[in-house]
């Protein structure tokens, strides 16, 4: 303790203000700042979270809607035995949620909001892409990320960073079927072409 002592002492007093006064206000910014900073860090394990599933990830296709437009695919996975769609959600607070109510729930404070039930939504993407790869499993998710909350539980298909299933993880063990594998390299060449 006293070797410490010594050498603190013999810091010049020019040098070490200086450093302890940028700690000080290095350490409240931090600390004015702390929301942002949890945001930010989330939103980071976030992406690291989804960058991490399937064995390959196309991101932004564009595909048709089978009703003359089209919509964008937030992430599509490749399987070893299929492709699984992902569409993110970023709804913080407490979500209440069901498989076949018209509206969701979420609860921000005190406050509530309604959102359309995005398992429609997510159907109808599955549709669309099944319509373009003819014998070929596809499935679907949505995933919200850490600042959401379930409280009454969830439906099945919905998934967040504690919960992701077995089968969307990476997973190279297994060989790509053949027919699975072809598809997905016309999904990239649509990607790459889009």
């Amino acid at each position: 303790m006293s070797d410490i002592s010594q050498v603190i002492t013999q810091i010049p007093t020019h040098i070490a203000v200086p450093v302890v006064v940028t700690l000080i206000a290095l350490l409240a910014l931090a600390h004015v700042n702390r929301h942002r900073l949890r945001l930010a860090w989330l939103n980071l394990k976030t992406r690291f979270c989804l960058d991490r599933l399937g064995l390959e990830q196309i991101s932004g296709l564009k595909c048709p809607d089978g009703l003359g437009h089209e919509f964008v695919v937030d992430r599509l996975l490749l399987r070893h035995d299929g492709i699984t769609l992902l569409i993110t959600k970023q709804y913080p607070g407490k979500i209440f949620c069901s498989d076949h109510i018209d509206d969701w729930t979420q609860m921000l404070g005190s406050k509530s909001f309604r959102f359309r039930n995005p398992l429609y939504e997510l159907d109808i993407q599955i549709q669309a892409i099944s319509k373009c790869l003819p014998g070929i499993s596809v499935d679907g998710y949505l995933f919200f990320d850490f600042l959401a909350e379930f409280p009454k539980g969830h439906p099945e298909r919905v998934i967040h960073p504690d919960s992701i299933p077995a089968a969307i993880r990476k997973n190279n063990r297994h060989q790509v079927d053949m027919k699975v594998m072809q598809a997905w390299k016309s999904l990239t060449l649509m990607a790459q072409q889009g």
